[in-house]
C-alpha cells in the first residue's frame, strides 16, 4: 500500500497536469461535436379529455424537426418524441391549441407541422340502430336485429342504420341516405352478431329522372346510369328501374337525388347529379 502511495505522489505535478489536459481536450471534443438535425413523423396524441369526450378535426400525425448533437440525435429513438394535445378545461365546442412536444434532455424541437390544430369537442351519444347484413352472392340477416352504436353526438344526430358488410361482415354506420359515418363506431362483439339467411340481394337498376316542371329547360344533366340496390330478393325482383327526384331550380349546381324505394329496399351509398337549368320566358 504504501508503495502504491508512493507511486502516485511521484512527480504528482506532472500528473495533475496531464490529467487537467486529458480534461480539456475531452471538454473541447465535446464542445465542438456537430449539431444536427432530424425530421420525424409522430402520431397526435391528446390528453386532458374525460372518457366521454371526443376531438373532432385533428390530424393523425405531425412532423417533428428535432435538434440537437449528432450523437443524441442519430440515437434518438422515435418512440422517445411525443406530439400531444393537452385539451384540458375544453368541454364541448371548438378549439384552438398549439401542438405540444416531449423530447428526452439536450434536444429541442425547432419545428412543429401544424404547430397549432383548430378542432372541436364533442361528448359520445350511444344509440341503438337497425342492423342488416349483406356478402356476396350471400345475403344474411343478423340476430339480434340492432347494434349498439356510439360516436360524436353531431355524427350520430343522423344515424340511421348499420350494414355489415363481406366477406368480413365488418359493421359500418350509415345515415338515412345512405353515406358512411365513419366517425361512428359499431360493437358486433358486444352485440353477439349471428347471420343466417339468406334473406337480401344486391341488384343494379337503371335510374329514372323525370324532368323538370313547366317553366324550366334542362340544358345538361350528369346522373349515374344505374344505381345499386340491396334488399329482399322479392322486392328487387319487380324493380325494373327506380325513380329518382331533384330540386330542379335555375343554374348550374350539384344536388343529390332522392330515391323512391319499395320498402325495406335501400341503396348503397348517396345518388348525386350536376345540371345546368335555364328559366323558359
Amino acid at each position: 500500500m504504501r508503495r502504491l502511495w508512493a507511486r502516485v505522489k511521484h512527480n504528482w505535478p506532472a500528473k495533475a497536469l496531464s490529467l487537467v489536459a486529458a480534461f480539456l481536450l475531452w471538454f473541447q471534443l465535446k464542445s465542438s461535436e456537430p449539431i444536427v438535425e432530424r425530421v420525424l413523423k409522430r402520431p397526435l396524441e391528446v390528453i386532458g379529455l374525460g372518457p366521454d369526450r371526443v376531438a373532432l378535426g385533428l390530424p393523425r400525425t405531425v412532423v417533428v424537426r428535432v435538434r440537437g448533437e449528432a450523437r443524441r440525435v442519430e440515437n434518438l429513438r422515435p418512440e422517445a418524441v411525443v406530439a400531444y394535445l393537452d385539451l384540458s378545461g375544453v368541454e364541448e365546442g371548438p378549439f384552438d391549441r398549439a401542438v405540444e412536444v416531449r423530447l428526452p434532455a439536450g434536444l429541442e424541437a425547432v419545428a412543429v407541422i401544424p404547430a397549432r390544430v383548430i378542432g372541436a369537442v364533442d361528448h359520445y351519444l350511444e344509440r341503438q340502430l337497425p342492423l342488416y347484413a349483406f356478402a356476396p352472392e350471400k345475403a344474411l340477416v343478423p340476430s339480434p336485429k340492432e347494434v349498439t352504436v356510439v360516436g360524436p353526438a353531431g355524427a350520430m344526430k343522423g344515424a340511421g342504420f348499420a350494414l355489415a358488410l363481406g366477406p368480413g361482415l365488418r359493421v359500418q354506420v350509415y345515415d338515412a341516405e345512405g353515406r358512411p359515418i365513419e366517425a361512428a363506431t359499431a360493437n358486433p362483439e358486444a352485440a353477439r352478431l349471428r347471420f343466417s339467411g339468406p334473406l337480401l340481394s344486391e341488384k343494379a337498376v337503371p335510374l329514372a329522372l323525370p324532368g323538370p316542371p313547366s317553366g324550366l329547360s334542362v340544358v345538361r344533366v350528369e346522373t349515374p346510369r344505374t344505381v345499386t340496390l340491396i334488399g329482399p330478393p322479392e322486392a328487387l325482383a319487380s324493380l325494373d328501374f327506380v325513380v329518382g327526384e331533384v330540386e330542379w331550380r335555375p343554374g348550374s349546381y350539384t344536388a343529390p337525388i332522392r330515391l323512391r324505394l319499395p320498402e325495406g329496399v335501400r341503396a348503397l351509398g348517396p345518388v348525386w347529379g350536376r345540371f345546368v337549368v335555364e328559366k323558359v320566358e
